[in-house]
């Protein structure tokens, strides 16, 4: 499996691409889970992926839309040629900017919240283009992506004919707060701290922080340090305990408890996994 990115840490531009080849015996009795929204274009291949217990099979040209807590697992890819994904990971505040959050948290006509569509010749085209960026990126490369990603799931959400929401944007002292979390939370960060950068009492700021992202301050780093961990396994040979340490975990049983807290498996178990 190959695995490269491009990410921004601006919070309008969260956007982050990796890719993935897998083969007929890349299966797993295992359920992962990312806790990040992901596009997740087939380039090529075919295989029978089981998202939030339904198993949906998925082919060429196809886009999937993950959400950031459904869990999910290959339980077939075709032999013929290997699955190769290009995968485009938003942090929440893009999609809150945006107005486009609804396309991951409302469910569709069958009651799930993941969505596959045929990517069609438009969207084939931005999503070509968000490759081309990715893989030979210049000064302009992430503001390009980011409106790519903006055409890709505004297409998506017009094709589905989704209703519009109304633009939710972060306010600004929230936003400094969470981009503190986001670029320090490999070090402990204390409520009073990230109370102080907003303005804010403790409290008031826990109970705002909440409303803006669905979980209190303790639990969104949590996820970030978790997420962050399940890259590493993912993408590098480093030892468990090496990478707990840079996540922000101060020992090993700890990170323990909080990887399987969010995740339901062990963090060995994402070792090469979808």
């Amino acid at each position: 499996m190959s695995d490269t990115g491009l990410s921004t840490q601006h919070p309008e531009q969260a956007i982050r691409i990796r890719r993935h080849l897998f083969h007929s015996a890349s299966t797993s009795g295992k359920l992962y889970v990312s806790h990040c929204f992901k596009i997740v274009w087939v380039r090529q291949g075919e295989a029978v992926w089981r998202i939030g217990g339904l198993a949906e099979s998925i082919h060429s040209g196809d886009i999937v839309l993950l959400g950031n807590e459904e869990k999910r697992r290959f339980e077939r890819v075709s032999a013929e040629q290997p699955l190769e994904l290009m995968t485009m990971e938003l942090e929440p505040r893009y999609l809150y900017d945006t107005g486009l959050l609804p396309l991951f948290t409302e469910a569709g006509a069958g009651g799930q919240k993941h969505r596959i569509v045929a990517a069609g010749p438009a969207l084939t085209r931005l999503l070509e283009l968000v490759d081309r960026e990715e893989r030979s990126p210049d000064g302009y490369s992430r503001v390009m992506l980011a409106a790519c990603a903006a055409q890709i799931l505004t297409g998506i959400a017009r094709r589905i004919e989704l209703p519009a929401g109304r633009r939710a944007v972060i306010p600004p002292r929230m936003a400094a707060a969470i981009a503190h979390i986001d670029a320090h939370f490999g070090r402990p960060i204390r409520l009073e701290e990230l109370a102080r950068i907003a303005h804010m009492s403790p409290t008031a700021f826990s109970k705002a922080f909440t409303r803006t992202n669905g979980v209190g301050p303790a639990q969104y780093i949590k996820r970030k340090r978790i997420g962050q961990a399940i890259r590493l396994l993912e993408e590098t040979d480093r030892t468990v305990l090496d990478i707990a340490l840079e996540c922000g975990f101060a020992n090993i049983s700890n990170f323990y408890k909080a990887f399987h807290s969010l995740t339901g498996q062990a963090p060995g178990d994402y070792r090469g996994g979808p």
